[in-house]
């Protein structure tokens, strides 16, 4: 919660003096998770103040939100206000509808204090109340920061770190560096030159651990990994007040890349893949940081699902999810004369309340490498045919978890596993639901967000998950199919709607390419668009509507095209009022409304 400095009573706060608070308060309510937990706890809060009220008269929440709303007229600026008086009216009728009994009311309030101060907890970002407590004013700010909370909360979700939707929006988590302080650069030199002198293979790479290294190498490597820039690259990714970032020395090498590779587990570099099997560890990330030592024109390290590509050289460092990001090297036309020297730098991140659970994976993924190491090294030069069979193992495994990866994704493969898990255990209608809408919701959260998209495993989430809905869809047609030639006739004439503005947009700007800044902006002037707004939408919602038209399906499924179609005009809403986290022009104005 953010401090304040007005001395005032609660409601004489003028427009000028609520900015000022305002921008206090959001000091202190950055992380998305903080303010969504606020967003549930603030409501509670309330509807516990106005239960209470309602168990003396049931016309006094009435009038006391009525007066509430009326009193912020003139205070807060217009977006917000008509937000603050939506969502206590939402609040009232909750009220109205529940009528909470006594216990349930002090409850509310109760759990709305420790919830919030547990959103705090968890990341750990200190609260308003703690700014002011010591001013010999305190219980005016802490009246004016009660009065003002729910419009204080309302408006810091335009300012969060992540969206509300961030936990299904694919952000970009390749990270860039430079090192070139006079120490990084002298560092790098003694790492360079103890290589070199140490005469690496030209037939195929070297490694040098760190836990073997001595002396000035050792220092040097030691100095580089705790520097201010990677570390600091992690902290402001992640966010310094909510995550810690270990260092993994047992993981830590230097990398020297041979000119040769082949039928060798050295071809796996020029291989896409993915270095680790822990990509559906929750909530934590292991990262693997790439450091360029000497100069470098030849060797491209690529990260196709951003996409991204870097040609590392001289205190260049890129750092990228050691158990997700599929990546790739290849050569470029420009030839080094020399050996391409890197350091391989490994990092833990994990939430602070989560130190044991981050701490696990940091040993899993140890561990991980420490086998995948021996197995690389016995298979770097194989002579034997168990040798050639384990190289072939190594890289055969390589291809199909990157295929995996790359086509449907580890984690959401997980992720309807787990539902299908629930769908048996628990409910019939779990898996049905749990896939079924969970693209729109990707969608909206990345239509919103806007900034540090990861292009391709975005595409590839939307398109895997619109996959399954649209087979839940078929099947139940299927199932309960009868000759309906206005169902029909939907189907076709919406699909073949949807189809055309995908053909005139291309696959790319379908999926909001232009407003993600992978597409340059244009405007389609080809049919669909020269006649229907947002042909794709509307198409969509034409096709439902053929499969909703089957009286079996509808009997049976009631709700399940009602949602599909209630979610798309959502989003469809949020195309035409272009609603995103940038709207105000900062970035991303210029890009075309004309993409789904």
């Amino acid at each position: 919660m953010s401090s304040s400095s007005s001395k005032g009573a609660s409601t004489s706060t003028s427009l000028k003096g609520y900015a000022a608070l305002e921008a206090k308060f959001r000091k202190c309510h950055t992380y998305s998770v903080n303010i969504g937990l606020h967003l549930i706890t603030t409501p509670l809060g309330l509807a516990g103040f106005l239960g209470l009220l309602n168990l003396v008269d049931g016309a006094i929440p009435l009038l006391v939100s009525a007066v509430y709303i009326g009193s912020l007229y003139k205070i807060l600026p217009k977006s917000t206000y008509f937000k603050t008086t939506v969502a206590s009216i939402l609040i009232l009728l909750s009220v109205v509808v529940v009528q909470p009994t006594l216990l349930i009311s002090l409850l509310g309030i109760a759990a709305s204090y420790v919830f919030q101060e547990l959103a705090h907890i968890i990341t750990g970002e200190i609260t308003y109340q703690s700014q002011y407590m010591g001013d010999s004013d305190w219980m005016s700010q802490l009246l004016e920061h009660t009065y003002y909370l729910l419009p204080l909360v309302l408006d810091a979700v335009d300012y969060m770190h992540f969206s509300l939707l961030g936990f299904c929006v694919a952000h970009n988590r390749v990270l860039y560096t430079k090192l070139d302080s006079a120490q990084q650069k002298k560092d790098l030199k003694t790492l360079e030159k103890w290589v070199l002198d140490n005469e690496p293979s030209t037939d195929h790479t070297t490694h040098w651990w760190y836990d073997k290294l001595e002396g000035a190498p050792r220092d040097a490597f030691y100095r580089i990994a705790n520097c201010d820039n990677l570390i600091g690259m992690f902290k402001e990714s992640f966010g310094e007040k909510a995550y810690d970032v270990d260092i993994i020395d047992a993981m830590n090498e230097i990398y020297v890349a041979s000119p040769k590779y082949g039928f060798n587990s050295d071809g796996v570099f020029y291989m896409k893949h993915v270095d680790g099997p822990y990509g559906i560890f929750p909530f934590c990330s292991t990262y693997r940081t790439m450091v360029a030592v000497n100069f470098n024109q030849q060797i491209k390290t690529s990260f196709p699902m951003v996409p991204a590509a870097y040609t590392l050289s001289e205190g260049d460092a890129v750092g990228f999810d050691f158990n997700r990001e599929v990546h790739v090297i290849s050569d470029n036309k420009e030839k080094n004369t020399d050996f391409r020297i890197c350091l391989k730098i490994h990092y833990c991140m994990y939430p602070k309340v989560l130190r044991p659970w981050g701490k696990l994976l940091k040993r899993l993924t140890t561990q991980y490498n420490t086998n995948a190491r021996a197995l690389f090294l016995a298979t770097i030069t194989p002579g034997s045919f168990r040798a050639k069979a384990s190289a072939f193992l190594v890289l055969a495994t390589t291809w199909l978890t990157e295929i995996t990866e790359t086509y449907m994704g580890l984690n959401n493969l997980f992720y309807v596993l787990c539902l299908g898990l629930a769908n048996y255990l628990i409910h019939p209608l779990i898996f049905l639901i749990g896939t079924s809408y969970l693209h729109y919701i990707i969608y909206l959260g990345t239509f919103y967000s806007r900034r540090d998209i990861a292009f391709g495993t975005f595409k590839r989430d939307v398109m895997f998950f619109k996959s399954i809905a649209l087979t839940h869809l078929a099947y139940y047609y299927y199932k309960n199919f009868e000759v309906d030639v206005v169902s029909l006739v939907l189907l076709c004439v919406g699909y073949y709607i949807a189809i055309a503005a995908t053909k005139a947009l291309g696959i790319d700007k379908t999926y909001f390419g232009s407003e993600l800044g992978h597409c340059m902006p244009c405007y389609v002037t080809e049919f669909p668009y020269n006649c229907i707004p947002h042909p794709m939408i509307v198409g969509a919602c034409i096709g439902l509507l053929g499969f909703h038209k089957l009286q079996g399906l509808r009997e049976e499924m009631p709700y399940l095209v009602p949602g599909h179609i209630s979610l798309y005009l959502l989003h469809c809403a949020q195309e035409i009022c272009d609603f995103h986290r940038n709207r105000n022009g900062v970035v991303g104005s210029g890009s075309s409304k004309k993409s789904k």
